[in-house]
């Protein structure tokens, strides 16, 4: 899956906030992989993690105090997603700039994760490109590229008026545009009755694309793909404990000791993750809601798309017996947090049969050591 761009093949971008685990970011950095960024600290951990400067683009709508300073002592290159970033570029180094497009369309399997359209903070809007370009040459700012993301979860059907909308956009570009990034979303299939994507269905119809563009236009056009949760979401499982089980009229309640501050996906998207009880058991299943350990009512980690709870067919639980949340690769513990004085979880890496350990958890005092008294 990996490309780094040789002979006309799309090159890889992960996009890093899926997961930005230190022993999988020196995994893709030795695969030639490039990588995203979102924030000034985020580059600085690629770096450490061993990619080079090059392969590493900032993606971001706000340039906060911090980015700027990387940028200025790495020379690093920047996706533009607000106009006004681009005249705080000039005073940088950084003197070639990627524009993120909002073609005033999205797709998402959530409205909070659909990034394109109207109510989308998300790139500069496409009636706006002209004048980017202007303030860019105004900066000594030379425009080297075009991205569009329109969202996590992306379908075929959109497919096509992505491209059409692109090709608009990369006609009107100025002649030094010469890399095209389709963005990412691309889905995995989450629930038992999902298939997987058609990937290379996908990624054909984009190589057809770039390459009537490059006979249209006369020049070499590179493709850049930014999969984050397409690359890491699958491998990932989160291993909770029962720590007890307890009804009400309604329902039945298995409580773990995971909770959205170990996953927050269900909370903030409805999103479902596949649960499995890794007690071997002959006894039937019946529904029931799978909760966490957190003061707060939303700490359910089996809810539907409007908050709704959707119970689980679960053998019966016992205290100390385990559950598998699946699929939790992606925006699982890059999204956690500490709330209630909860430590972050331990990570353990499988790789051709051996485990080991890549992430300590965190210890209690951990969470108070950077207070000052």
């Amino acid at each position: 899956m990996i490309s780094n761009g040789a002979n006309s093949q799309p090159s890889i971008r992960y996009a890093q906030k899926a997961h930005s685990g230190l022993q999988l970011l020196k995994w893709l950095a030795r695969k030639n992989a490039h990588v995203d960024a979102v924030s000034g600290t985020e580059v600085l951990k690629a770096i450490h993690a061993g990619f080079p400067v090059e392969h590493i683009e900032l993606a971001t709508d706000v340039l906060d105090r911090r980015s700027l300073k990387v940028i200025e002592e790495h020379e690093v290159r920047v996706n533009i997603g607000t106009l006004s970033m681009i005249p705080e570029l000039a005073s940088t180094p950084c003197r070639e700039c990627t524009l993120r497009i909002n073609p005033g369309f999205g797709g998402g399997h959530d409205q909070k994760v659909t990034t394109g359209g109207s109510a989308s903070k998300h790139g500069i809007w496409w009636e706006q490109l002209p004048q980017a370009y202007e303030m860019a040459t105004a900066n000594n700012l030379t425009v080297t590229g075009l991205h569009m993301h329109i969202g996590s979860g992306v379908t075929l059907d959109l497919l096509e008026k992505q491209i059409r909308f692109m090709q608009d956009c990369l006609y009107e570009a100025p002649g030094s545009v010469s890399r095209i990034s389709t963005g990412g979303g691309l889905p995995i299939p989450y629930q038992p009755h999902e298939t997987e994507f058609a990937v290379e269905q996908w990624s054909q119809t984009w190589l057809e694309a770039r390459n009537r563009w490059q006979v249209d236009l006369d020049r070499p056009i590179h493709l850049e793909v930014e999969p984050g949760r397409f690359l890491v979401a699958q491998a990932g499982i989160l291993i909770t404990e029962v720590r007890g089980t307890k009804s009400t009229p309604d329902h039945d309640w298995i409580m773990v000791d995971a909770g959205f501050h170990t996953l927050a996906r269900p909370l903030l998207y409805g999103s479902y993750h596949e649960v499995v009880a890794l007690r071997k058991t002959s006894g039937k299943s019946w529904p029931q809601l799978v909760a966490g350990p957190l003061c707060e009512s939303g700490d359910v980690l089996t809810t539907g798309p409007s908050g709704e709870l959707q119970p689980r067919h679960l053998p019966k639980q016992k205290t100390g017996d385990y559950l598998a949340l699946l699929d939790v690769g992606a925006y699982g513990i890059s999204m956690a947090s500490g709330y209630n004085g909860f430590e972050l979880p331990a990570e353990v890496t499988f790789e051709e049969g051996q485990s080991r350990l890549t992430r300590a958890r965190q210890t209690p005092q951990e969470q108070w050591i950077q207070e000052l008294s």
